[in-house]
Formats: structure tokens, C-alpha cells, sequence
């Protein structure tokens, strides 16, 4: 069976006792536990709580977090990643991270994460933007980036939903 490859995108200046860092680690954790391989830009913040949560599901086996980095340090990713894959893109590294992806899932989210989505967006991937979380994922939540796509930016209420959207549409791949 495919392992699927999802990426998490996100705000990474959120603080770890946020409810937003809380979302993203048990987003993570859920992931896993459904059998999806983590893709991110492997730093801190969203990227480092959906790593963090991946790692405390039970069905966690080595090399389901993957960080994409924009430096070529390893050692700048954050300490959840299993593989670490050093660029030296800066934040052009975004492209390799959407394009890399089956599927991609948004937690809040600034600029980096902007761009992120308009990759997605152009490379015709799935988006689910987990609206609560707030940043851009509220703001592109149930919208269109412009008009060369049908669908929409999905709109998910909890990590509850986001899975069930995921498995809806990857299933039918």
C-alpha cells in the first residue's frame, strides 16, 4: 500500500505552549497514526509540533518526519525531524517541499507559509487549511486563489476533519 506523503505547513514563531503548537502536535500524532508520512520545513514552530506529535503515536516508525531545509546545516533542523534534507534555497526550498507532496495541510501561517500555499495552489495539490488555527489558514480557508482551479481551499473546522478529508481524497488516487 502507498504511503502517502502530506505536507504541514505553518507559522514557525509560534510558541510551544500555544494552541496552535497543541493543533499541530496532535495533527502529527493523528498522521501518523493513519500511516502518513510528514513532510515540512523542518524548523521550529508548526514544524516542530507536527514532528514532535508524529513521534508520540504508537504506529511512529523511523523516517515519517521529513524536513526540508533552507540551509545547508543539518543541525539547524529542529530535533524531531528523522530526515534531514539540507538545501541552501532559503525559502525557494518551499517549491521542493509542495511539489514533494500528496497532500498539503495549513496551520496558520505567515508569508513563508503564503507561499507555500500558492505553490500548492499552482502545482494543483490538495489544500486544507485548518481554520481555527487562524493566520492564513483562516484567511484562504473555503477560497480560491484565482480562477485556474474548480475547487477551493478546504475549509476544516478540527485535525478530526482534516483527516477525513484526507482520506476521502487520497482514496480516490
Amino acid at each position: 500500500m502507498k504511503k502517502f506523503q502530506i505536507a504541514v505547513i505553518g507559522s514557525g514563531n509560534i510558541l510551544e505552549d500555544s494552541e496552535e503548537y497543541l493543533l499541530a502536535r496532535k495533527l502529527g500524532k493523528r498522521l501518523v497514526d493513519k500511516d502518513f508520512i510528514i513532510l515540512c520545513g523542518g524548523l521550529k514552530g508548526v514544524m516542530k509540533a507536527v514532528c514532535e506529535g508524529a513521534k508520540e503515536s504508537k504506529k511512529y516508525s523511523y523516517g515519517q518526519t521529513i524536513g526540508i531545509l533552507p540551509s545547508l546545516d543539518k543541525s539547524s533542523a529542529n530535533p524531531f525531524v528523522d530526515i534531514k534534507i539540507s538545501t541552501g534555497m532559503s525559502n525557494a526550498r518551499n517549491q521542493i517541499i509542495i511539489a514533494s507532496a500528496d497532500a498539503v495541510i495549513v496551520v496558520r501561517g505567515g508569508a513563508g507559509t503564503l507561499s507555500e500555499i500558492s505553490y500548492a495552489w499552482q502545482m494543483n495539490k490538495t489544500i486544507i487549511a485548518l481554520k481555527k488555527s487562524g493566520g492564513w489558514a483562516e484567511k484562504l480557508a473555503n477560497s480560491k486563489i484565482d480562477g485556474s482551479r474548480e475547487d477551493k481551499i478546504i475549509s476544516a473546522s478540527s485535525v478530526s476533519d482534516v483527516l477525513k478529508y484526507l482520506e476521502k481524497i487520497l482514496i480516490r488516487q
